[in-house]
């Protein structure tokens, strides 16, 4: 009788709440969110400086999903849809509000240009430097750098294998020539002893 005594706690839990039978799917969907919403908005913010936009296209993307989290959760990658349904809002809004805000090089205070003290520093000029790249490869790079394999990224984004290879490879060529000029010789543990 435990699997009852299990039933009947998850049916009064519901009551609780106010909303029976969407106690448990509720509660998934918040896990989802607090494991996601983090890696959503690093990607989006590859594509787009104006961090207004992005927490409003991140914000957006959410409800949607919470609408749809009853299809949503059994996809095999349901992270994948999140990020297609973010670059979608994001796409919306800044062609509402026209904007495509580019944070140049020149716009970095030159206290920043120094070597980054930590990680979290060294993501912030990362984080500047992605939008001058083309979207896609800072797309890619972003997914790619969140631990997606070349093929998930390449059936998330809808295009080719090779293409998502050949983003990647250039974007970090695009970023490591953004570092030399910004006085970086080599990256923080790499040619050293």
């Amino acid at each position: 009788m435990r699997s009852g005594d299990n039933a009947m706690a998850r049916a009064e839990s519901a009551a609780r709440l106010g909303d029976r039978g969407q106690a448990e799917p509720d509660l998934s969907f918040e896990e989802f969110c607090q494991q996601n919403i983090v890696q959503v908005e690093r990607f989006l913010s590859s594509q787009c400086a104006d961090r207004g936009l992005v927490e409003d296209a991140v914000q957006e993307a959410f409800i949607t999903a919470r609408d749809k989290w009853e299809q949503i959760r059994d996809y095999e990658k349901p992270l994948a849809w999140m990020y297609k349904t973010a670059r979608y809002k994001l796409l919306v809004l800044r062609r509402r509000y026209r904007q495509d805000v580019v944070l140049g090089l020149d716009e970095v205070p030159p206290e920043r240009l120094a070597e980054p003290a930590d990680s979290a520093e060294a993501r912030e000029l990362l984080r500047g430097w992605l939008p001058q790249l083309p979207p896609r490869q800072a797309e890619v790079f972003t997914m790619a750098f969140d631990g997606w394999s070349d093929l998930e990224i390449a059936q998330v984004l809808g295009i080719a294998y090779n293409t998502v290879r050949a983003y990647r490879q250039e974007a970090r060529r695009r970023l490591k020539e953004l570092a030399q000029e910004a006085g970086f010789d080599s990256p923080a543990g790499r040619g050293r002893g």
